[in-house]
């Protein structure tokens, strides 16, 4: 089955990856492509989303259900020929953005109930800067439009089947690996907003938007459920969508040179891993949210607004609820040693 890596005994013991052609159906954009007239919105000077508008996540048990239809579609999470520790390891993939961009990717801002399509827009576009540095290809990055990844999540995998808002983490990585993603500034793609979301939840994306949709899949997408998976994961340069009803206070804490997120309360919400620093002192993974740059507070490091570090047991907690993916463009998880100054 494409997709999954079948294990041999040449894996018991792996030899080293020194070179690594991608064999995945995901293609990156070149740089020679029209594109439509696009501007990124901005969202600094706007308040975090409303209360009312921030979780659309449909729970564990949906969740367990909707894996147990689609299990057969992925592959266990491993990280192929690993040589090398990822304990102790600090890898950020912002570091990876600001090679390619300059700048930080723009924190997503939702307005309704389509925090699943958030965070997996968030991990493809984690996906395509770490890629772009990584192989150093002519390629060009290009924003992830969000309604698309609801529609397909929604109406082609999970049929129909959620009344008003909301969506499950396996549903949207099934929706990219099999109906791929589509970048916000392609031609006659509408701007970001509420109404398209539920538009597209309710009816799914228009079928020409689907057919260039699935010129672009994503090839690999493996569960995790535990902090040292999703470690290993972003260590590699594969960032991890988390879904969860663990809750935070809005505004983050300084410690230790980082803004950490503080448990409290229920968020029935998808957001996206994109950092790792396995510090014994004080273990944890930055997770950035959708809410707009100004949700958490100012970060303490460098690490993109609107997100914050989340301790080691708390990641464990979230990703124990059975709906996080680790994403790859790759047929399987190679170990890849990142090089932040190819570009």
């Amino acid at each position: 089955m494409a997709g999954r890596r079948k294990t041999t005994k040449k894996d018991v013991t792996p030899k080293r990856v020194t070179s690594y052609t991608p064999k995945s159906t995901f293609k990156l954009y070149p740089k020679s492509k029209s594109l439509s007239a696009y501007s990124a919105p901005d969202y600094s000077s706007l308040p975090p989303t409303d209360e009312s508008a921030r979780f659309g996540w449909a729970g564990a048990d949906a969740a367990e259900e909707a894996y147990a239809q689609l299990a057969g579609d992925f592959p266990k999470f491993f990280i192929a020929n690993q040589l090398n520790a990822t304990d102790g390891k600090r890898v950020v993939l912002w570091d990876c953005a600001k090679k390619v961009l300059g700048d930080h990717i723009p924190t997503n801002y939702q307005e309704v109930g389509d925090c699943v399509s958030q965070g997996a827009a968030n991990a493809v576009a984690y996906l395509q800067v770490v890629e772009i540095n990584r192989l150093n290809e002519p390629e060009k990055y290009r924003p992830v439009f969000q309604p698309y990844i609801y529609g397909v999540s929604r109406v082609l995998i999970g049929n129909g089947k959620i009344r008003g808002d909301g969506s499950i983490g396996v549903w949207a990585a099934e929706g990219v690996r099999k109906y791929g993603i589509l970048a916000a500034d392609e031609q006659d793609v509408p701007a970001y907003s509420g109404s398209i979301a539920r538009s597209w939840g309710k009816s799914g994306p228009p079928d020409k938007f689907v057919q260039i949709g699935k010129k672009h899949l994503i090839q690999t997408i493996a569960k995790v459920t535990t902090y040292e998976q999703v470690r290993d994961a972003i260590v590699n340069g594969y960032p991890v969508t988390v879904a969860s009803d663990r809750g935070f206070r809005m505004n983050g804490t300084a410690d230790r040179g980082k803004l950490w997120g503080s448990v409290y309360g229920t968020w029935n919400h998808q957001m996206c891993f994109i950092g790792v620093d396995d510090d014994p002192k004080r273990p944890g993974v930055y997770v950035i949210n959708s809410w707009g740059p100004n949700a958490h507070g100012k970060p303490v490091d460098d690490a993109p607004p609107g997100g914050f570090w989340v301790d080691a047991d708390v990641v464990t907690y979230m990703v124990k609820q059975n709906d996080s993916f680790a994403f790859s463009q790759f047929d399987g998880f190679p170990e890849q040693e990142l090089d932040f100054n190819l570009i």
